[in-house]
């Protein structure tokens, strides 16, 4: 029997809308953002310009899993249009509780049926990930090497960022103390990365945003394959966004994909963010 593949990740996974549209077979399941007192399903009830407008510093916003439940229900969903095998990816697992979310759903179907992986990256970075993955299931890989695949774009994207401010990760827990006040001291500018366990961590320091940019462009596009795939994303900054957009492609290197993060992704990065992501090429 011929095997129908889909894809389930979490919205935390910033896909460009590129990719869900070329894509029908990728199905978003939103965390939930709580926002002002109120819940809200990211980029459901809530679209990245509605959530910047109504945040506040005063009430820092919370994000959640989404239940196992809408998860199961999901996958049900996707077996019952006809999918044979349902291939999850979720945000770094050191991040956020959906992985495990995304596993204990899995365990309610038959054994090989739903395979989950941890990207770990966030917002873009996995957007990458699913991108690639979406890539070779269009080309008609089978489930094992699809699978096999997605874990090499994992292990060859990186993700990289820029914050005016790490309030918002701290707050949220994502970043220790002692790396948070690198944002605080000396108008220091830090840059950020997802490292290989999943976890951000700083890369440098500088101190102006321009140096700062300068810098996050070119630890980027150092990483980056001649063949690779380039996207830029922003958090409510979108002069920043053009501006290193093109400062990329002067440097001869096409960018791919560009947009802007989730509420989710937005809620524990604050206004401000701008993250370059780097992935594999769509024909590895």
């Amino acid at each position: 029997m011929t095997e129908k593949i889909a894809l389930i990740v979490d919205s935390g996974a910033d896909v460009p809308p590129a990719v869900l549209a070329a894509h029908p077979n990728i199905a978003v399941v939103p965390l939930t953002v709580r926002l002002n007192g109120q819940e809200y399903r990211d980029n459901v009830d809530l679209t990245p310009d509605e959530f910047y407008a109504a945040l506040s510093a005063q009430r820092l916003p919370q994000t959640a899993s989404p239940a196992p439940a809408t998860v199961t229900g999901t996958l049900e969903v996707l077996f019952a249009a006809g999918y044979t095998r349902v291939l999850g990816i979720t945000i770094a697992s050191a991040l956020s509780a959906t992985y495990q979310t995304f596993r204990l759903a899995s365990s309610e179907f038959a054994e090989g049926q739903v395979m989950v992986l941890d990207s770990k990256s966030a917002g873009i970075g996995t957007g990458l990930v699913v991108a690639q993955a979406a890539a070779l299931i269009a080309a008609g890989l089978d489930f094992p090497a699809v699978i096999a695949g997605t874990q090499a774009a994992i292990a060859h994207s990186h993700v990289y960022l820029y914050l005016p401010t790490l309030t918002y990760l701290q707050a949220g827990g994502r970043i220790g103390r002692v790396a948070g006040t690198l944002g605080t001291a000396l108008n220091i500018k830090p840059l950020l990365t997802v490292n290989e366990q999943g976890e951000i961590t700083p890369i440098a320091k500088v101190r102006s945003e321009k140096k700062a940019v300068a810098k996050l462009i070119d630890v980027a596009l150092a990483a980056a394959r001649p063949d690779a795939v380039i996207a830029v994303a922003h958090g409510a900054n979108p002069a920043l966004l053009h501006s290193v957009s093109q400062q990329i492609q002067a440097a001869g290197r096409p960018v791919t994909y560009i947009g802007s993060v989730s509420p989710a992704i937005g809620a524990h990065t604050g206004p401000g963010l701008i993250g370059v992501a780097v992935g594999q090429s769509k024909s590895n």
